[in-house]
């Protein structure tokens, strides 16, 4: 199973299953986060207070609990975020298990009003990058994209020539 190393085995005896001990590799999660302004359209839920939950709302406390319950498996996880604009920006570049920085960066999100389709290609080279680097300390990088457009086009091009165009949507 990915991302577990088994310490030792042991002999189980008749009529009874066990999980061998294990481990759990110790993982970089980066969050992409959409900033589009499709992102404050209000959902048919409200919050405590009776005020609507938008989408950019429901995404955050998701990924609160996403980062409570990896703790919880392993205090060290760590976790950093960015934005997806018209590009990949950083709202917190330095990974960390600390889940009141954590909380507070993506508490700072704000939606960029001129964003388009964002470009990916950015956010891939990030990924290449921290995952070279977490390697390097023997870490799994993971990247945890969250997607608001309800139309959403791919192009796929190869130097000068588009190859494929993928659309996701009405």
């Amino acid at each position: 199973m990915e991302g577990r190393l088994a310490q030792s085995s042991t002999v189980t005896p008749p009529g009874r299953y066990t999980l061998p001990p294990t481990r759990y590799f110790s993982e970089d999660i980066l969050f992409c986060i959409d900033v589009d302004p499709e992102s404050l359209v209000e959902m048919k839920v409200t919050g405590p207070i009776g005020r609507p939950f938008t989408r950019l709302d429901s995404i955050k406390q998701a990924i609160h609990l996403f980062i409570n319950a990896k703790l919880a498996i392993n205090t060290d996880h760590r976790f950093a975020f960015a934005a997806l604009g018209k590009s990949a920006y950083w709202l917190r570049k330095e990974f960390s298990s600390d889940v009141d920085s954590a909380t507070a960066a993506f508490r700072g999100i704000t939606v960029d009003s001129s964003s388009g389709n964002a470009d990916l290609t950015q956010l891939f080279r990030v990924a290449a990058h921290e995952a070279k680097k977490s390697r390097a300390q023997n870490r799994l990088l993971r990247v945890v994209s969250s997607w608001i457009h309800f139309h959403i086009t791919f192009s796929y091009i190869i130097g000068d020539v588009p190859i494929m165009e993928l659309s996701i949507g009405p």
